[in-house]
């Protein structure tokens, strides 16, 4: 028994779903999200020109450690990234050669030595004889004298004449080999000196270098990677090591091209992700080269970019950089030293521009 009629919805017509009014605080937060996006991709794109992004590497003055002489290595004390100071043993050496030529400079010397101990001798001996010598040929010239006298008379015999003229001539000769001796002693005796000078000097100057072969640091620094192994030939000028100072900086390359500049004396940020410190540009060179392989993007060939070195704000821990770090430089933000907009409100507010002497000056105190 049917009691009421279904009405049956009409297919050709569909119901109205009533529309719920939105929050308006989700309205600015879809805007202020639309509007981050459009900031970060406008920075993305044209941001590098317009304020400081550059790449660098932490690295240190290097000092390479090699031995003026071939030898073979015999011991390495330090270890590759060992800390070391001043005077600390490095290696020891040994050189065949150098102890060759240590001995045949050591026998040279020796026999300097007793040359000029003759000549000193002889030289003595001729200064002691010399005034006998004298004397002689002076009594040798009055009796010649007397026999001169007496001789017309007839009462010499040729004999007696013939000696007298022999005893003088023997007399003044022997004078005259001292005195010779005794000057060319002299002038001996100056070469002498000048030739053991020059082999006591580099005998010198080769234990010097030798010291034994032990190889020392000559500052305070860290041994590099790559060291010399034991047993193997040094050949002259080939290094044992590499030793890089304690005070770290890094190397900048600045794109060129851009709207900002960058000056000595300049407060940059230094990141290597989370690791942030503050540093101070020192000097821009006034010359571009390539950048380093680890630098070089994708499918594009290694570009140049301008050379700057910059140090670290004292106070920033640079251990917490590791040697060889790739790190990532940018300005401490759009109002930093050198940005478009910063070089833009200085002239909108009628600030004069820093003096690039000035500032190199600044940065020269500090």
């Amino acid at each position: 028994m049917i009691h009421q009629l279904r009405s049956v919805p009409r297919i050709d017509s569909l119901p109205n779903d009533p529309r719920h009014r939105r929050s308006p605080v989700s309205r600015w937060i879809y805007l202020g999200l639309l509007f981050a996006f459009f900031l970060w991709l406008a920075d993305l794109l044209i941001g590098p020109m317009l304020r400081l992004q550059a790449d660098g590497l932490v690295v240190a003055d290097r000092l390479s450690i090699s031995v003026p002489f071939a030898a073979q290595v015999e011991a390495v004390a330090a270890t590759p990234g060992a800390e070391v100071r001043r005077g600390d043993e490095l290696a020891r050496v040994n050189s065949v050669d150098l102890s060759v030529a240590i001995a045949t400079l050591t026998a040279r010397n020796a026999e300097l030595l007793t040359k000029r101990a003759d000549l000193e001798h002889r030289a003595r001996i001729a200064e002691a004889v010399l005034p006998i010598a004298r004397d002689r040929a002076q009594q040798a010239d009055r009796a010649l004298d007397r026999i001169r006298e007496v001789r017309d008379d007839g009462r010499v015999a040729l004999t007696t004449w013939s000696q007298a003229l022999a005893e003088r001539s023997v007399a003044n000769e022997r004078v005259a080999e001292l005195q010779a001796e005794a000057r060319t002693s002299g002038t001996s005796l100056s070469a002498v000196d000048a030739a053991l000078g020059d082999t006591s000097r580099a005998l010198a100057g080769l234990g010097h270098a030798y010291a034994g072969g032990i190889v020392t640091a000559p500052d305070d620094g860290i041994v590099g990677l790559t060291t010399a192994r034991p047993g193997e030939v040094l050949t002259v000028g080939q290094p044992l090591m590499v030793l890089y100072r304690p005070q770290r900086w890094v190397l900048t390359y600045l794109e060129t091209g851009t709207l900002y500049s960058v000056n000595v004396g300049d407060a940059v940020q230094v990141t290597d992700g989370f690791t942030r410190l503050t540093g101070r540009v020192v000097e821009v060179l006034p010359v571009a080269d390539q950048l380093p392989e680890e630098f070089r993007k994708l499918f594009q060939p290694r570009d140049r970019s301008q050379v700057a070195r910059v140090t670290l704000e004292d106070g920033e821990d640079g251990a917490a950089l590791p040697l060889f770090t790739k790190v990532r430089l940018s300005g401490i933000g759009w109002l930093s030293p050198g940005t478009t907009v910063r070089v833009w409100l200085e002239r909108l507010l009628g600030v004069p521009a820093r003096l690039g002497g000035g500032t190199a000056a600044a940065a020269a105190g500090e």
